[in-house]
């Protein structure tokens, strides 16, 4: 029992994929879980970082925007003068006649050009909220503003096109984010760089915008951190959910797994059961026949022991009527003939059953006889065909040798019948006909197997060979016998079967399987 139970938990177990039997896939799922959620979070992180700097690009570009208007308000007048002041020097690279003035009441003013104005307000800003801004060139004419190596590659992309450089850089001050944009020659820039060589439209430099990267990432944090504590409380819980829903689906799916193991073991043991049945109907049927040749035999030789002992007792007369001992000696001699003819009559009776029976205990394949399997099938079942209303007619060629397993035949042949008696006549309560045609069609044999029973309509024909589907639930029905038919065909044939009928009209079944066919001396030799 022990054993069994054993080998049921351990079939039960191959059958369940291992992905749900075996805990340690779970431990794969779960880290190809860890690595997606990581590669989101990576990925959200990386927005976050991005969102930021494109804000804080825009800022950066709201101070160049608002820089180059006022440059231009500046140009388009001519420069400005503003008081001379420790802050605010004469510009000594601004080469123009009227550079200095004084006014009437003595005070002294200096022009202010747009780009000097630039570097005040650079001046301002920066002391004001830590951003960084300034004019540079690749060919200035204030050496201070000569370009870094940063800006010196974004003035280069500008002359290739480009219309903004942005980028995070590392430096003395820290991390920082850069931003420039190019200033290009304008018909007012022209009198004070005509003499560089510029024309208009060409880019005559560019201001960068630096501001300390460390708030934009302190505010980038903020967001980070929540984004991990929300990706972790959902990594955790849809880790812990998937944890339990795989142990319930694998508990749920080894129990499921283990009643289908049942069940299949239930179904082979009632289909080998049907299988007894039928021999044990067969046996019945063969007792039936075999006890009437023999009892006749019985009687013929009891009869000839008296005959003898009528003889014996003949001769030891003196005188014996030769009429008499002729009389004794026929009756002797008919009665020995009766006794052969019934012990013939019963040996071909034991060679149909042990023909049977093998066939059906082996499954062995050999050659046979279609005409003499189906003789032997419904010579088995006499017993139970002898004594209802019921007439069976076969057609079939008198010789049709194959080659093949006469043992699936017989079982199939029997299961057709004993449905036939039981559904089609109703256990024998009605009256009836049962036809069984064989013929070859081409490397085929087709057994058409009909009867004129109660028939079935389209829904009983759609379920005809389900395991275990019966109109006589109760009633003494396994609802197997034709789930065999069906699977001797279909699985040990390699044939095909099918089911035609309509309520009162009878049944039709159609067997076709390839069978080997084997030559008979008269084909052989035509």
């Amino acid at each position: 029992m022990a054993q069994d139970a054993g080998l049921k938990g351990s079939n039960a177990a191959k059958a369940v994929p291992a992905l749900v039997r075996q805990r340690r896939w779970w431990v794969v799922l779960l880290l190809l879980w860890g690595v997606a959620v990581w590669i989101m979070l990576a990925t959200h992180i990386a927005d976050i970082r991005a969102q930021s700097i494109r804000v804080a690009t825009e800022g950066a570009r709201n101070m160049f925007r608002m820089v180059v208007l006022t440059r231009s308000w500046n140009s388009s007048h001519g420069g400005v003068y503003v008081p001379v002041t420790p802050q605010t020097q004469p510009n000594p690279f601004l080469d123009v006649p009227r550079r200095d003035v004084t006014t009437t009441d003595g005070q002294a003013l200096t022009l202010v050009n747009p780009a000097y104005m630039t570097r005040l307000i650079a001046e301002m800003a920066e002391s004001d909220s830590g951003a960084i801004f300034r004019l540079t060139s690749l060919r200035p004419i204030r050496p201070q503003n000569a370009a870094d190596d940063w800006e010196q590659s974004a003035l280069q992309a500008f002359e290739n096109g480009s219309k903004e450089v942005v980028a995070v850089t590392q430096g003395p001050p820290g991390a920082q984010l850069r931003y420039m944009a190019p200033l290009l020659v304008q018909s007012s820039c022209m009198p004070c760089h005509a003499r560089q060589g510029y024309r208009v439209g060409d880019v005559r430099g560019g201001i960068s915008v630096s501001q300390s990267y460390i708030p934009i990432e302190a505010a980038t944090q903020a967001g980070v951190r929540q984004s991990e504590w929300t990706y972790g409380a959902v990594f955790v819980m849809v880790t812990a959910l998937g944890w339990l829903l795989l142990e319930l689906l694998r508990r749920r799916w080894l129990d499921l797994d283990g009643k289908i193991f049942e069940l299949q073991n239930t179904r082979k043991e009632l289909v080998q059961s049907e299988k007894m049945a039928s021999l044990g109907r067969m046996v019945a049927g063969f007792a039936h026949e075999i006890n009437t040749p023999v009892g006749v035999a019985v009687g013929a030789v009891s009869h000839n022991e008296d005959a003898l002992d009528r003889i014996s007792t003949m001769l030891s007369q003196e005188e014996v009527s030769e009429e008499s001992l002729r009389e004794e000696l026929d009756d002797l001699r008919q009665s020995s003939a009766l006794a052969m003819a019934n012990l013939r009559r019963a040996a071909n009776l034991v060679q149909s059953f042990k023909r049977t029976s093998i066939d059906q205990a082996s499954e062995q394949a050999r050659l046979y006889d279609m005409k003499e399997l189906v003789s032997d099938v419904l010579f088995a079942l006499q017993g139970e065909l002898k004594r209802l209303p019921i007439t069976v007619s076969v057609d079939c060629p008198d010789v049709m040798p194959l080659e093949g397993v006469p043992g699936l035949i017989g079982q199939l042949l029997t299961n057709l019948v004993m449905n036939a008696l039981q559904h089609a006549f109703c256990d024998g309560q009605r009256a009836g006909n049962i036809h069984i045609r064989v013929q070859r069609e081409g490397a085929n044999v087709h057994i058409e197997f009909s009867d004129d029973g109660v028939g079935m309509d389209s829904e009983q024909i759609a379920r005809i060979f389900e395991p275990f589907y019966t109109t006589r639930r109760g009633q003494g029905g396994s609802g197997l016998g034709l789930y065999i038919c069906y699977s001797i065909v279909t699985a040990r044939l390699g044939g095909s079967i099918e089911c035609h009928g309509q309520p009162q009209l009878g049944c039709r079944f159609d067997v076709r399987f390839p069978a080997v066919r084997v030559e008979t001396n008269e084909e052989a030799n035509p």
